[in-house]
């Protein structure tokens, strides 16, 4: 399987790979999340072998950089919390994902929850009390749906959706920083974790890095510009992710 997954790239695969992890790792930076919401769905169109392994193991990096940048801004009141429920959600997820990957429906899964999560996104959400509890339950669902389809940025948006975006960055990048170690170690004992996973992954850091460096530039712009383009992507490649998990295409 090593080799026959590392023959089957060839370099204009390895090209669109780098501009989608660029993309996504800008919007991880400029918003404290997107990571996964952009790059998991189109990486899975590219290779669904992907999915959740390799852009967990990505995330750990796309958010490292920003949680350095930010980090004298977190709230660290309602960051433990958070953290202690991303633990415990992937825990519980482990389980579940081998079970999805082992199924092969991997696709028509990760499909359904962007679908769910970017239709969320569209709805502005009356203010949530930042408490421990509310926190702990929004890390809970982060860490399933991170450690299972790679996409756990949803919970996070809806608590954090009317707060400071300065404080919502730092918390969210320092978030998901330790999240994705802990998703990673999880897929890791479940035997979801591959070593070609993680040697494409390290294909894919220089993009990753760059759009680190660069998204400080675009930050002025996170509202009117990337966030529209961001959720019309998304719709577009859940709703392909779903009809070929179907074999409508």
């Amino acid at each position: 399987m090593f080799e026959n997954f590392f023959s089957d790239i060839i370099l204009s695969q390895l090209i669109i790979a780098f501009v989608i992890v660029f993309v996504a790792s800008t919007a991880q930076s400029v918003f404290g999340m997107g990571w996964g919401m952009i790059a998991a769905p189109l990486l899975a169109l590219m290779n669904p072998d992907l999915i959740p392994s390799t852009i967990v193991f990505l995330g750990f990096f796309a958010a490292l950089y920003p949680s350095f940048r930010y980090f004298r801004d977190i709230n660290w009141h309602i960051y433990k919390p958070s953290i202690c429920g991303r633990a415990l959600g992937s825990i519980i997820a482990g389980w579940i994902t081998a079970y999805v990957v082992a199924s092969g429906k991997i696709e028509i899964t990760l499909g359904i929850v962007l679908l769910i999560s970017i239709i969320i996104s569209i709805f502005t959400i009356k203010k949530i009390k930042q408490n421990a509890t509310n926190h702990f339950i929004a890390g809970t669902a982060s860490g399933i749906l991170g450690t299972v389809v790679g996409v756990g940025g949803t919970p996070m948006g809806i608590i954090y959706q009317n707060e400071n975006p300065i404080m919502v960055r730092a918390n969210n990048n320092a978030f998901f920083v330790v999240g994705s170690l802990i998703s990673f170690v999880i897929l890791l004992l479940a035997g979801v974790m591959k070593i070609y996973h993680i040697l494409f992954g390290f294909l894919l850091l220089p993009p990753l890095f760059l759009a680190s460096y660069v998204s400080r530039y675009l930050i002025k712009y996170s509202n009117n510009i990337l966030k529209p383009y961001i959720l019309t992507i998304c719709t577009i490649s859940s709703i392909l992710l779903i009809a070929r998990g179907f074999d409508i295409i």
